[in-house]
């Protein structure tokens, strides 16, 4: 990743904190004074190294490891605003990423109990310890990260 890359991807990471939605190469590229289809190339390159993840068609970004860019059943809430995170894991370290106190809110996908996992002070609160479970070895997540 060179340095143009990288101010990309910190760019695109900040906005979508800030704004709570994926930026276009378009509005990019206004924002760091680059042409177009140089921020859709960097997008192309941040992609293919992991950074970032496009939707198939390439018309936009769908992750943001941690963060999810569409809605899943993993929804992740600090400071009064709401991200989703990709899969359980994803979501509690959206709350690490972003250095902060919050909470996760899904279901189980068995049977459909209702889950909340508080986090204080960079760790689970209350008596539980949840249990996560990933069904795809890790050597593998990359194969198909979206399923994963």
């Amino acid at each position: 990743m060179d340095d143009q890359d990288l101010r990309i991807r910190n760019h695109v990471y900040g906005s979508f904190v800030r704004e709570q939605h994926a930026p276009t190469p378009a509005a990019v590229s206004q924002a760091l004074g680059l042409e177009e289809n140089a921020v859709a190339e960097s997008f192309r390159r941040l992609h293919d190294a992991h950074a970032l993840v496009l939707e198939p068609d390439g018309s936009g970004i769908r992750m943001l490891n941690p963060f999810s860019v569409v809605e899943t059943p993993y929804r992740v809430f600090c400071d009064g605003r709401e991200w989703f995170g990709n899969c359980a894991w994803d979501a509690l370290a959206v709350l690490g990423a972003l250095r902060t106190d919050g909470r996760v809110e899904s279901e189980c996908p068995d049977c459909g109990e209702q889950l909340r996992v508080e986090v204080a002070d960079g760790r689970v609160a209350g008596g539980d310890d949840p249990i996560f479970h990933v069904l795809v070895p890790a050597r593998h997540w990359w194969d198909d990260v979206v399923f994963t």
